[in-house]
């Protein structure tokens, strides 16, 4: 009797530590910090990240689902996700996948990201999703994506933002 009491109290206290260990951890806001989100909701990329982007990347880029995030600790990856992790079928598109067989072996599959050039070249290609309607917005509404999203991400933009005159020289960091 005493050694099932003693570990109903052990269980209980874990469960305890648990709990508090995930309220903890919920308490960071996931995507974009409150700071960088509202200097982002300002620009107005805001409008086209809500229609285009906001319902699988979540208001704050935090990534939602199977989409991965765009803002914040974790997001824009110099290297992409493995797309055989996830059962989505929008990560799953067989004919992106045999291109990327038909690459040599070791090439770069999606380009890393490393200035805001490249994540036009990404965006403005492949998104949205699903991929019948990738390429679907218009450049100056890709423009103001990538603006909304590296200022939500904590990049430093010049002024007047990111043009295909100066993104080439804008480089993506890993947020703060």
């Amino acid at each position: 009797m005493r050694f099932a009491a003693r570990t109903f109290r052990f269980d209980t206290l874990l469960v305890a530590a648990a709990l508090a260990a995930a309220a903890g951890c919920s308490a960071a806001p996931l995507g974009s910090t409150p700071a960088n989100h509202d200097k982002a909701m300002r620009l107005p990329g805001a409008d086209v990240y809500g229609r285009a982007c906001a319902s699988c990347h979540g208001q704050r880029g935090e990534g939602l689902s199977q989409a991965p995030a765009l803002m914040g600790s974790g997001a824009l990856p110099v290297y992409k996700r493995d797309p055989a992790t996830t059962s989505s079928p929008a990560f799953q598109d067989i004919a992106e996948r045999q291109r990327q067989q038909s690459l040599p072996p070791g090439a770069d599959t999606r380009g890393a990201f490393k200035t805001a050039q490249d994540l036009f070249k990404f965006v403005s290609r492949e998104m949205p999703l699903p991929k019948s309607k990738a390429g679907s917005l218009s450049e100056g509404e890709y423009w103001a994506v990538v603006n909304f999203i590296l200022v939500g991400h904590g990049s430093a933009v010049p002024a007047g933002g990111v043009t295909a005159a100066n993104a080439g020289t804008v480089e993506i960091k890993p947020a703060p």
